[in-house]
């Protein structure tokens, strides 16, 4: 049932099977070769319901107007984050300017310079939507050879500079002092939590390659079905320095994580 997957992805094991094959890498690669190379499925989000959340976190958008007063309402919620986020309840969110934004004059030629890493990309279309987007130096990865071969081959024509690389995130292999600007996390940690046995471990596994190769500024995103109460405690490890806010988009929450 819906109840049950949502309690799930929320990071609670099951011992019912049918509840952990999310955490096999048996069961994505069954489902991938069923699927076929041309199918794209998303979880939870297309990348244009979150995009304005990168926009900002990136720093790519201006306001339209030119309130003092707005500004300074901005700036006063920005230095609360860090204590928010540390005190959050399970239904605290970020509270979103109201103001219209658009996209900086320089955001263009920012977007292209960014690197970007798209962790657990599965059949996903968001390294695609990224490009599109302006995003074009990305590299997607999942443990998966079976989707890897079929994104590579999907691609490779279409948008031969989009990299897919078969790799786990619990251990990634990038060349020393391989860093990148901008990550992407769109159910993988939601799977991972749901893998049965040693979930909190894989969990803190992931968190801890992907800070490793994040430089102070860098920024990762997290979208997933899992609350405050249920992510946060992960994201707060004294071993990781960076700053959470996090948000909600109907039932999934944005979790982004700005590296000092």
């Amino acid at each position: 049932s819906d109840k049950k997957a949502k309690k799930q992805s929320h990071g609670e094991s099951s011992t019912n099977q049918k509840m952990t094959f999310y955490g096999d890498m048996e069961y994505w690669d069954e489902r991938y070769l069923k699927s076929g190379d041309v199918t794209r499925f998303d979880w939870y989000l297309r990348y244009s319901a979150f995009k304005p959340t990168v926009m900002e976190a990136l720093g790519l958008l201006k306001k339209t107007s030119d309130s003092k007063e707005e500004e300074e309402k901005e700036e006063a919620r920005d230095e609360g984050v860090k204590a928010e986020a540390l005190s959050a309840s399970p239904n605290s969110t970020d509270t979103e300017s109201k103001q219209p934004l658009v996209e900086s004059e320089d955001s263009a030629k920012r977007k292209a310079s960014l690197r970007v890493l798209v962790v657990g990309c599965g059949n996903s279309a968001l390294s695609e939507d990224l490009y599109k987007d302006g995003f074009i130096n990305s590299v997607s990865i999942d443990y998966s050879e079976v989707v890897i071969g079929q994104m590579q081959k999907v691609y490779k024509k279409s948008i031969p500079d989009l990299r897919f690389e078969t790799m786990d995130v619990r251990d990634m292999k990038f060349a020393k002092d391989t860093f990148f600007d901008v990550i992407f996390d769109k159910g993988t940690l939601d799977t991972l939590l749901c893998g049965g046995e040693d979930t909190a471990r894989n969990a803190r596994m992931m968190l801890f390659h992907i800070h490793k190769v994040m430089k102070a500024g860098s920024v990762f995103f997290i979208i997933t079905y899992g609350t405050p109460d249920t992510r946060l405690h992960y994201l707060q490890s004294s071993r990781f320095k960076w700053n959470i806010k996090h948000s909600q988009i109907g039932k999934r929450y944005i979790y982004t994580m700005t590296k000092r």
